[in-house]
């Protein structure tokens, strides 16, 4: 591990555990593939505590995620437990959720029945939180830049943290750059509501099953909105969720896709229209 990483780390460290490469492969059982939860992430138990560990790709995406998560402190964030410096790549370690990511939530037989449409909208007003303090209450402001269902962690008591920080940066050219977080928070919104997985993303265009009708501004007006809405909404809610918050959250989502990044809303009136329909 290079000189400049340690020093680097040690400026803001004071708030972490320097977890020992013993500590972190045996809570892994060697990072045994059982213990895997994603992509060079593993479920560990260190001191009577489960914890999530992420191998990191670089020192510099390391650092990234140390220095931001060490700014911030909010709810709806993951928190940064401690790191690892004894080998090749540095590990850091997170506080873990125990109901796993957004996409396993809406995916997995298992969960997805629990996963009621209430907790659905408070998933979403989490992630809107999340969202609003990064852009407006720290300093700097951050954009995200990889906000998806597989980086929204679910608690045991099914609320939203935010993880993957690896891409996030400090705010450079205002809204534009924060824009990108908006068209990204519509994407899971749409997949809260319909558990389809995003096929791809190409110029910032989405391709998801079903979507075309929200997509034609013609149809909103049209006898068929409410029969493609009922289609697009997940099927395993069963029709166990208000037709008029269903309407408000497929609109909102919509305005978040827009192409045009000056015509999607700031995130301050995201969750002034989601309290609108969470709380009321």
């Amino acid at each position: 591990m290079s000189p400049d990483f340690l020093d680097g780390v040690s400026k803001l460290k004071n708030s972490l555990i320097n977890y020992s490469l013993e500590e972190i492969t045996t809570a892994t059982e060697n990072f045994n593939e059982a213990s895997m939860i994603g992509a060079k992430k593993y479920k560990g138990k260190i001191g009577g505590s489960f914890l999530a560990i992420e191998e990191m790709d670089s020192e510099e995406a390391a650092r990234n995620v140390i220095y931001i998560l060490t700014k911030i402190n909010h709810l709806n964030i993951v928190r940064l437990e401690g790191f690892c410096h004894e080998s090749n790549k540095p590990y850091l370690v997170f506080e873990f959720a125990e109901n796993g990511t957004l996409w396993d939530c809406l995916s997995n037989p298992k969960l997805d029945r629990q996963f009621t449409w209430a907790k659905r909208l408070q998933i979403a007003f989490d992630l809107a939180a999340a969202l609003h303090y990064l852009h407006n209450s720290t300093t700097p402001a951050f954009v995200h830049h990889n906000i998806n269902s597989r980086n929204v962690l679910v608690t045991s008591d099914w609320r939203a943290k935010i993880s993957g920080f690896s891409l996030a940066k400090a705010v450079t050219n205002g809204q534009i750059c924060l824009k990108m977080d908006v068209f990204a928070f519509g994407v899971v919104l749409l997949q809260l509501i319909s558990a389809k997985e995003v096929i791809s993303t190409t110029d910032e265009k989405i391709v998801m099953d079903s979507i075309n009708f929200l997509l034609d501004d013609r149809i909103e007006d049209s006898s068929q909105f409410l029969e493609k809405l009922k289609g697009f909404i997940d099927p395993v809610l069963e029709g166990d969720y208000q037709l008029g918050d269903a309407i408000c959250l497929v609109l909102l989502a919509k305005s978040c896709i827009e192409d045009e990044p000056d015509l999607r809303p700031i995130m301050t009136d995201i969750i002034i229209a989601l309290s609108r329909i969470v709380f009321v």
